[in-house]
């Protein structure tokens, strides 16, 4: 079913949410069940090679940092190649300014009352849980595919009880409560010498440490200018095992860290092996809003899979 099937399948049995914005969001998560059918999936991803990202370089500082593609790379093998993160140009709507100036994150005001004044409307999740979807499709093969699309079904049914009575204000309230904690981090992860990222429950990056900076290689602008997932930096790998991890942990009354290792990658299609820590911070309605992910590298890894 596309999602707006979806919803009128709930509304003509009694299933409903408490606003547009939730039940868009749970039809996108919904919309991955299909895909478990391993007859409609194909067994080769849609693109051989990388594709070519449209680069938006308006107002770009250090832009020579910034290399998405290389394929002429000497370094660049054609296993790494087809597992480089493909930064594409996502729009940013949700209200929020693309020329607003980037710190180390991406929000909506500076102080607490310009966020609790700025913010006017629930955050919009389901464009983030299309890009997944389709990025999914165009990148991996059925095995992979099949993986995340189980690790998604599996935490839908804890999701709609906790969001199914949710009104917009109590959204709109979800965002204010996302931007102030932000805030917050911002500062603590300014004392801290861990390369570190902050990124939504559907992986959209909202804070980068210049530690994780100094460690990728990959610049603030790359990473705040647009909507950019942190599934984007690592291989194919790493992304199935996260979001396993992230379905098995997503409402569980644990409040430890989960621990794997990862494999990210550069602009310079780098490949920079990692022991990786991420802890879920849910807001008062015990929903995942943000993730805090840390980063530390592996010397001399062996990056065979």
């Amino acid at each position: 079913m596309t999602p707006p099937a979806i919803i009128n399948y709930m509304e003509e049995r009694g299933i409903g949410f408490g606003s547009d914005a939730a039940s868009l969001e749970y039809g996108m998560i919904s919309s991955m069940i299909p895909v478990v059918d391993s007859n409609n999936i194909s067994t080769t991803p849609i693109y051989s090679t990388p594709p070519t990202p449209t680069i938006n370089t308006n107002n770009r500082t250090h832009q020579q940092d910034i290399v998405l593609t290389n394929n002429n790379s000497a370094n660049t093998s054609p296993s790494i190649s087809l597992s480089t993160p493909q930064l594409h140009p996502h729009r940013l709507d949700n209200g929020y300014d693309s020329q607003q100036v980037l710190r180390r994150r991406k929000g909506v005001g500076s102080t607490p009352g310009e966020i609790y004044s700025r913010v006017q409307r629930p955050y919009n999740y389901a464009d983030s849980y299309h890009y997944l979807i389709e990025y999914a499709k165009n990148r991996m093969g059925k095995d992979q595919l099949i993986r995340i699309s189980r690790a998604l079904v599996l935490f839908r049914p804890s999701y709609m009880s906790l969001i199914a009575a949710l009104t917009e204000e109590d959204l709109i309230y979800m965002e204010k409560c996302v931007q102030r904690t932000l805030l917050e981090f911002e500062k603590l992860i300014s004392f801290s010498g861990t390369p570190t990222v902050v990124w939504r429950r559907t992986g959209e990056i909202v804070l980068v440490g210049k530690e994780f900076l100094l460690l990728t290689q990959w610049s603030k602008e790359a990473l705040l200018g647009k909507q950019t997932y942190i599934y984007e930096l690592m291989d194919d790998g790493s992304t199935v095992e996260y979001w396993e991890k992230f379905s098995q942990h997503a409402f569980d009354n644990a409040e430890s860290g989960v621990y794997m290792s990862v494999i990210l990658m550069s602009p310079t299609f780098r490949p920079v092996p990692c022991s990786f820590c991420f802890t879920l911070k849910r807001d008062i309605f015990d929903l995942p809003c943000v993730v805090v992910g840390n980063f530390l590298p592996i010397l001399g890894a062996n990056l065979g899979r």
